[in-house]
């Protein structure tokens, strides 16, 4: 039977041993792969040395985690780059959340947290039939020139407090980054964070420069997102107010309201473990939004 390996060292030790069976259909439920519904899939995990991590006179260890499917049929090239990408991470993020559910660990030989696509694209090994067939390259994103003077001298203003952080910019940022390390309900809370964020900047800001008091801002200032977002057009509280004849500003506002906020709800308010593409969705949404609503006040 054609058989399909993929292994991945992770940065980590799991205190696992031993290996164990599931089902594809269980624990694969996104980017599904139709030939593979019905079959069972091996997961093992095995011990290996790590050298130098740290002066301890413990024994150096991380996990290994090798992931094995056998089909009746060979696959097209597509289904295993599609089971060994895709399928494989969800697997490797599926084993990490169990486990942390488990045993409330976040740090054992290193940070236990779940992983990203470059992760799987970097560092896996993909085996059919025991042939390596793995096109390796150096880094999924690399840049080697060096900063524009702009973004140099922004640098150093920033570096040395003459301009405040954007901080809407940097929750986007770590939205980036969480999606790529597999924590799609934290990319989401944190997408929705830098729109609320820059909403509420953007229109403090204005309701300042109409002398509006603090007192009569600080109930704007705790609204939620939602709630911003459906005060009526003309209010000075409305974003929309501001923004009307914008190039693009209708749809990302109404992405942000009809499909940005909804999603951040179920996370926040119903523990709802959102999927890489509703994450990819959010992160998109709010980054949209940002260059739009990125005019000074």
């Amino acid at each position: 039977m054609p058989t399909i390996e993929v292994t991945m060292d992770l940065p980590f030790f799991l205190r696992l041993e031993d290996s164990v069976k599931v089902s594809y259909d269980k624990v694969c439920k996104e980017s599904r792969i139709p030939e593979l519904s019905g079959q069972d899939i091996e997961i093992t995990f095995l011990r290996k040395p790590a050298c130098s991590i740290d002066k301890s006179d413990w024994t150096h260890e991380r996990t290994t985690v090798a992931i094995m499917l056998q089909t009746s049929d060979p696959l097209s090239d597509d289904s295993v780059n599609a089971f060994a990408i895709r399928n494989c991470l969800e697997i490797l993020n599926e084993v990490i959340t169990s486990y942390q559910a488990t045993t409330g660990e976040v740090s054992n030989a290193g940070f236990i947290s779940q992983l990203g696509t470059s992760d799987i694209q970097l560092f896996a090994d993909i085996h059919v039939d025991g042939q390596d067939i793995r096109d390796r390259w150096p880094s999924h994103n690399i840049k080697t020139f060096p900063l524009p003077d702009d973004k140099i001298e922004e640098f150093k203003h920033y570096l040395t407090d003459r301009y405040d952080l954007p901080l809407s910019r940097l929750f986007l940022t770590n939205a980036m980054l969480s999606l790529e390390r597999g924590q799609y309900p934290l990319a989401i809370l944190q997408a929705a964070t830098a729109v609320e964020l820059r909403i509420t900047q953007y229109v403090v800001g204005m309701l300042k420069a109409n002398r509006w008091s603090p007192e009569a801002i600080a109930p704007y200032e705790k609204m939620t997102l939602g709630g911003k977002l459906q005060i009526p057009q003309t209010d000075p509280r409305s974003l929309e107010t501001y923004f009307t004849g914008v190039s693009g500003f209708t749809d990302a506002y109404k992405n942000v309201r009809d499909d940005l906020t909804p999603l951040r709800n179920n996370v926040a308010h119903r523990g709802y473990l959102a999927c890489q593409e509703q994450a990819k969705r959010a992160v998109e949404i709010a980054g949209e939004f940002l260059k739009i609503v990125n005019l000074p006040i």
